[in-house]
C-alpha cells in the first residue's frame, strides 16, 4: 500500500491525525487552497519540491520523470505519489542529462553514463581517455535511437555508441562552448548544434561521421534548438537571448520565419504534432504556434526562478523551476483551446491580518506603493488597490513593516515619517515628525491611541495615533538587542512590550516610554542582555523574541524553540510551552472551537495548529520549505505570506487528489 492509500484508509477509519503525521512525514507534494496577488493557474494539477537540481524532464502517460545529478524521481499522474530511485556510483557534478527508452542518458565532465531508470543502476559509461584534451569537459547532450552526442566547452562534438560506450566521431564544430546539441528524431539523422564565442553560429551536420552541411552566425547569443517538422518539412527552432525564435531549413541554415516571444533558456518543447512549441518564459509556459507566431495560450507556474526544463505529452506539460537546488516542479493539464493565465505578478512586500466590519481580512503592500485587501477565507480582493504606484515602499532602510488596528486602521512607514490609512475611508495622514533613528525598522505597532515604531539601532519612538504628533522616543538598547514590539491596554493604562535577541520581554507605558513592571511570571523576563548576532545571515539570534501577538487579553511569545502564552492581568502561563524542534519562525493566535489556538511555523518545514490551555497539537500540515509570515489560521487551513504572494496551506486542498 503507498503512501496515498495508507492516508485515504485512515482517513476512511477516521484517524485523521495519523494521517496527517503520514502527510507530513514526506511533505514535498503541496498545492495551496488558493493564492492572492499571483494566481496559480486554473490547469496546475500538482506541485512537487525534490530538493535537487533538476537536469532533464519526462512525461509520459502515467508519469512524470525527473533525473538530477544524483537520483532518478517518478511521479505518478494520477496521485501524485513520488518515488525516487538513487543512481549508482559516485555523486559528481552532471551538467545534463536526457531520457532515452529505460534509460537515462548523464554526462560528468570527462565522460558518459547511461542508468536503467527503474533501477538506477548503471549499465555504461564511457572512457574519459577517450576525450581529446583540446575538447574540454562534457557540457551538453543530444541522444537519439543507440547514439548520443555530446558538446564541450571548447567546441567539439563528440559521437557516442549507447550500446557500447565506444567514440565513433568528432569534430571541431564551433569557436567555444557548445550550448545546445539535439540530434533529429526522424528523416535522415542529422545533428543541430549552438555555440561559440563571442561569435555564436548554429551548424547543422550528418550524424554519419559528423560532417557539416551548412552553418549559420546568430545575431545574438542563442544557446537553444530544438526540431519539428512542418508541412512535412523537417525544421530547426532557435531562440535567441532576446526571445526571438527563428525557423531554419537545415538543409541550408536559411531562416524561414522569425518570431518575437518572451520565451528564455529552455530547450523549446515541440507540442501538438510540431505545430506549436513551448517555451519558458521566466514564470510562465508560452504556447506558441510556429505557422504564424500566434501565441495561443501561457500557463502560469508556481515558480520563484525561471523554467529550465519542460516536457509535454497529450494534454500534459511538465515544467521544471531552474537555477535552484528547490527541485520544484508543476503539472499542467492544459485543454483547448489552452488557459491564457495572467503573468504579471503583484509582488507583496508585507501582509497583515485584521478584522473589518466582522470579516477576517489580509491587507497587504505590494512593491509598487498599493494596498491590497484580501478576503481570508478564499483569497479573493474586496477592493482595488488603494494608493498611487508611488513604489514608496513602506520601509525604513529596507525593511518593510505594515501594523494595523481594531479600527481598520494601516500603519506604514514611509521616509521616515509614519503614515496612517483609514481603510473605511481613504483618508490617509502622514506625520509631521521623523524617526529620531534613521537606521532600518524591525517593528510597527498601532492600537487605539498608540503608533510605535523600533528600528535596528534600538530607539523606540510613539505617535499619538489621531493626531501622529511624536508623544515621546528613547533607547532601549544596543544595536540589533530589540527584536520586536507590541501594544495593549492594561487597566486602562497604554503598555508596550519590547521584546529582546536574549529572549526578555520588558514593558513600557506608552505616555512617556518609562518602562514598568510586568504582573506575576513575565516579570522574570525582562533582563535584556546583549548578544553578538551576525544580523547579515539572520537578523534574530537563537533566543530571540521573534513575535509577540497580544489578543483575547493573551499574550503569545515565539522565543528560539518555544512558544509562551501569557495570561496579560496575570502574567501566568496561560498554558504548558510549545515545544518545536526547531526555531520557531512565526507564530499567529486563533480561535479553533472556540478554544484559543496558536498556529505556528518552524524551521523543519512544518505547520502547525496549538491548543493553547492543553498544548497539543491539533494540526499538523507539511509545507515544502519554510513559511515565516503567518497571518491567520482557522480549522482547515493556514494562511502565509509566501515570496512575494497569498497562499492558503491545507492538509487535504479540496481543488486536487491527495500526494504524498
Amino acid at each position: 500500500m503507498d503512501r496515498y492509500e495508507q492516508m485515504a484508509a485512515l482517513l476512511r477509519q477516521g484517524r485523521t491525525a495519523a494521517a496527517e503525521q503520514l502527510h507530513a512525514a514526506d511533505p514535498h507534494a503541496w498545492l495551496p487552497r488558493w493564492t492572492a496577488a499571483d494566481p496559480l493557474s486554473p490547469a496546475l494539477r500538482q506541485v512537487h519540491q525534490l530538493h535537487n537540481s533538476i537536469i532533464a524532464a519526462r512525461l509520459d502517460d502515467t508519469s512524470a520523470w525527473a533525473v538530477t545529478g544524483r537520483h532518478i524521481f517518478r511521479i505518478d499522474r494520477a496521485d501524485g505519489q513520488v518515488g525516487r530511485i538513487r543512481l549508482e556510483g559516485d555523486d559528481a557534478y552532471r551538467p545534463d542529462a536526457a531520457f532515452h527508452g529505460d534509460t537515462a542518458v548523464v554526462i560528468e565532465d570527462e565522460r558518459l553514463l547511461v542508468f536503467d531508470v527503474a533501477t538506477g543502476k548503471l549499465l555504461l559509461t564511457t572512457d574519459p581517455d577517450d576525450i581529446p584534451r583540446r575538447a574540454g569537459n562534457l557540457v551538453s547532450l543530444g541522444v537519439s535511437g543507440d547514439i548520443a552526442v555530446t558538446g564541450t566547452t571548447n567546441g567539439y562534438l563528440l559521437q557516442w555508441s549507447l550500446t557500447d560506450g565506444r567514440l565513433l566521431a568528432r569534430t571541431a564544430a564551433h569557436d567555444g562552448f557548445v550550448t545546445c546539441v539535439a540530434i533529429s528524431p526522424d528523416g535522415p539523422p542529422a545533428v543541430l548544434s549552438l555555440g561559440g564565442h563571442p561569435r555564436c553560429t548554429l551548424a547543422f551536420h550528418d550524424l554519419d561521421g559528423l560532417r557539416r552541411t551548412a552553418e549559420a552566425e546568430m545575431p545574438c547569443d542563442t544557446s537553444v534548438g530544438a526540431w519539428t517538422r512542418l508541412d512535412g518539412e523537417r525544421r530547426a527552432i532557435t531562440v535567441d537571448e532576446e526571445g526571438e525564435l527563428t525557423v531554419s531549413d537545415p538543409a541550408t541554415a536559411t531562416a524561414l520565419a522569425r518570431y518575437a516571444t518572451s520565451g528564455s533558456s529552455m530547450t523549446p518543447v515541440v507540442h501538438d504534432d510540431g505545430a506549436q512549441v513551448i517555451l519558458g518564459t521566466d514564470f510562465a509556459l508560452q504556447i506558441l504556434d510556429l505557422r504564424d507566431g500566434t501565441v495561443r495560450g501561457t500557463v502560469r507556474t508556481d515558480f520563484t526562478c525561471g523554467i529550465s526544463h519542460a516536457a509535454a505529452h497529450g494534454t500534459g506539460i511538465f515544467a521544471v523551476q531552474g537555477m535552484s537546488t528547490e527541485g520544484r516542479t508543476n503539472l499542467f493539464e492544459v485543454a483547448d483551446p489552452p488557459p491564457r493565465d495572467a503573468v504579471g505578478r503583484s509582488r507583496l512586500l508585507k501582509a497583515v491580518a485584521a478584522v473589518i466590519d466582522g470579516r477576517e481580512v489580509v491587507v497587504a503592500l505590494s512593491e509598487d506603493g498599493l494596498r491590497h485587501m484580501y478576503d481570508m477565507a478564499d483569497g479573493q480582493p474586496l477592493t482595488a488597490p488603494l494608493g498611487e504606484p508611488t513604489r514608496e515602499y513602506g520601509y525604513v532602510g529596507g525593511h518593510p513593516c505594515l501594523a494595523i488596528d481594531g479600527r481598520a486602521r494601516l500603519a506604514v512607514m514611509n521616509h521616515l515619517a509614519p503614515v496612517v490609512i483609514d481603510l473605511s475611508t481613504g483618508q490617509t495622514r502622514r506625520a509631521s515628525t521623523t524617526l529620531p533613528d534613521e537606521s532600518i525598522l524591525w517593528g510597527l505597532a498601532i492600537h487605539d491611541r498608540v503608533l510605535a515604531a523600533l528600528t535596528i539601532g534600538g530607539t523606540l519612538a510613539v505617535w499619538d495615533a489621531d493626531t501622529l504628533t511624536l508623544r515621546a522616543h528613547t533607547r532601549i538598547g544596543d544595536s540589533a538587542d530589540a527584536t520586536t514590539i507590541a501594544l495593549t491596554d492594561l487597566d486602562g493604562r497604554s503598555v508596550l512590550l519590547a521584546g529582546y535577541q536574549s529572549g526578555a520581554i520588558r514593558w513600557f507605558d506608552t505616555g512617556d516610554l518609562t518602562e514598568i513592571t510586568p504582573p506575576g511570571a513575565l516579570a522574570g523576563r525582562t533582563v535584556a542582555s546583549h548578544v553578538d548576532v551576525d544580523s547579515f545571515y539572520d537578523r534574530h539570534g537563537p533566543d530571540a523574541v521573534r513575535i509577540l501577538h497580544i489578543t483575547g487579553g493573551v499574550l503569545v511569545a515565539a522565543a528560539g524553540a518555544t512558544v509562551t502564552c501569557y495570561d496579560l492581568r496575570t502574567g501566568e502561563p496561560a498554558g504548558p510551552p510549545l515545544e518545536h524542534p526547531g526555531r520557531v519562525l512565526g507564530c499567529c493566535p486563533t480561535t479553533i472551537a472556540g478554544s484559543p489556538a496558536v498556529a505556528t511555523s518552524c524551521d523543519d518545514d512544518t505547520l502547525r495548529i496549538w491548543d493553547v490551555a492543553t498544548g497539543r497539537t491539533i494540526r499538523s500540515i507539511g509545507a515544502p520549505r519554510n513559511a515565516s509570515a503567518l497571518l491567520g489560521a482557522t480549522a482547515n487551513q493556514i494562511v502565509v505570506r509566501d515570496r512575494g504572494h497569498l497562499i492558503a496551506v491545507g492538509p487535504y486542498p479540496a481543488s486536487r487528489s491527495q500526494a504524498s
